[in-house]
């Protein structure tokens, strides 16, 4: 008898007859719980990661089915007798994919949160809070309103209106987007807003398919990550389409829609 056909009787009928299917099933089981407790425990939602262990360690079930429809004195009179080779093999899957996706989803999202309040994405612990939630709570500038004009008043001097002083500019850090041609975009500290709008930190012309405010730059202790803002037109980072937060490397590649090509420069440390 081969070791494969030892390991394969084993694998329906060892530990006492129970089959040693059990261990597998143990196996997927523990990973599908360490995944939904470190999950939720992050705030992460990782949806295809937890569908794929789950569905993984879901294989184990058919060798379950035929060890139970089975007698192990006659086993070729079961109606599942013909599969029992393939479902040996998913079994085997059924306990060991599970593991090897779990390995994958920690590599994935080692070292990051997911947002408290469920809008956006992932972002990295170490920033402290999601970053995009903190842009939102920013105050507003207040708005100053003239009051309105009576009619049938003697003529007055009207009260002089302080203008509200214009935003402080925004201090700049030690790093760059650079195009093609040399021209430098300087980024700022904290957070660059980059678009088609005039008023963004980084003014793009000349491609249409660059949204009005595209994506941002946040920078955190010198570290410098890039976030798409939902735009039509994609932000892509050495070819790779920007759907989670990334953060940009020195000479990294950065595409804003179809056209608008950026190296970024960032001083070393």
């Amino acid at each position: 008898m081969t070791v494969t056909n030892e390991f394969f009787i084993w694998f329906y009928y060892g530990l006492s007859g129970l089959g040693g299917w059990a261990l597998f099933l143990m196996f997927g089981m523990a990973t599908v719980i360490a995944m939904i407790y470190d999950s939720g425990t992050r705030r992460l939602s990782a949806l295809g990661w937890k569908l794929g262990i789950i569905f993984s360690a879901g294989l184990i079930l058919p060798a379950i089915v035929y060890r139970f429809t089975t007698d192990p004195a006659n086993p070729l009179l079961s109606p599942l007798a013909p599969f029992a080779e393939p479902v040996f093999y998913l079994g085997i899957l059924g306990g060991l994919l599970p593991i090897v996706l779990l390995i994958g989803y920690f590599v994935t999202f080692q070292g990051m949160s997911g947002c408290p309040q469920g809008i956006h994405g992932a972002y990295e612990t170490i920033l402290g809070q999601c970053p995009d939630c903190a842009a939102m709570n920013r105050p507003q500038q207040p708005v100053i309103i003239s009051p309105p004009v009576q009619d049938r008043v003697p003529y007055q001097q009207p009260p002089s209106v302080v203008a509200a002083p214009p935003p402080p500019s925004k201090r700049k850090v030690q790093a760059w987007l650079v195009s093609a041609n040399g021209k430098n975009y300087q980024l700022c500290e904290n957070e660059t807003i980059i678009g088609r709008l005039a008023s963004n930190d980084i003014y793009l012309t000349g491609d249409n398919t660059v949204s009005r405010q595209h994506a941002k730059i946040i920078e955190q202790n010198g570290r410098f990550k890039l976030y798409d803002l939902g735009t039509k037109g994609l932000t892509r980072v050495n070819g790779r389409v920007v759907r989670e937060p990334v953060l940009l490397e020195p000479d990294d590649e950065v595409r804003f829609g179809d056209s608008t090509t950026l190296r970024f420069v960032g001083a070393s440390r």
